[in-house]
């Protein structure tokens, strides 16, 4: 079911992906950007196999990570999350794969920064094929989910996807920008 028309995404082009997306100034967190069109071009380069889903994206909210003070070491590695999505999967020229299942969210924080999403919303996403099985990595810039009730995050995905103009959300340059401090 997941593997029709995919294509491939890198773990090493998706961490630097994860690197680009976040960058801190001064004491907070400050997020480039990014939009569906800079995620897709990102993933259309990789050789590793992802898929892109529009749909309803269902999990318990109360198994997202979040920060403590008192325990801070907890949110160092990643949470795997089971969900369950319906929706559509982008096919050849359209999102026209029904998709209806079980996938899994990645959800990563950095610091006391953490992703989060909300159960049940109707999102774009961009997942990554993994030992059988789909997995999204919620982190906490947004970078690979995208709000999909209006449907803007789909037209710009099915217009990179056919060879059109594919819009960036990026600034020109990343003048001021500080790369994410490592995590001991």
């Amino acid at each position: 079911m997941w593997s029709r028309n995919s294509k491939r995404i890198s773990k090493a082009l998706l961490s630097g992906a994860l690197a680009l997306f976040c960058a801190t100034q001064a004491q907070a967190l400050s997020c480039l950007p990014m939009g569906p069109g800079d995620v897709y071009r990102i993933v259309s380069k990789s050789e590793d196999p992802f898929v892109i889903i529009e749909g309803r994206v269902t999990f318990d909210e109360a198994l997202l990570p979040t920060y403590s003070e008192a325990a801070p070491q907890a949110t160092k590695e990643p949470v795997e999350i089971p969900a369950q999505v319906s929706g559509l999967m982008l096919g050849d020229r359209m999102f026209d794969q029904p998709v209806e299942g079980e996938i899994t969210l990645e959800a990563h924080c950095l610091g006391p920064w953490c992703g989060a999403l909300v159960s049940d919303a109707r999102y774009l996403f961009f997942a990554r094929q993994q030992e059988g099985r789909v997995v999204a990595v919620v982190e906490p810039c947004g970078g690979f989910f995208f709000d999909a009730e209006d449907g803007s995050a789909g037209d710009t995905v099915l217009q990179c996807h056919r060879g059109r103009a594919c819009p960036s959300k990026l600034p020109d340059t990343l003048e001021g920008a500080q790369q994410v401090p490592a995590l001991d």
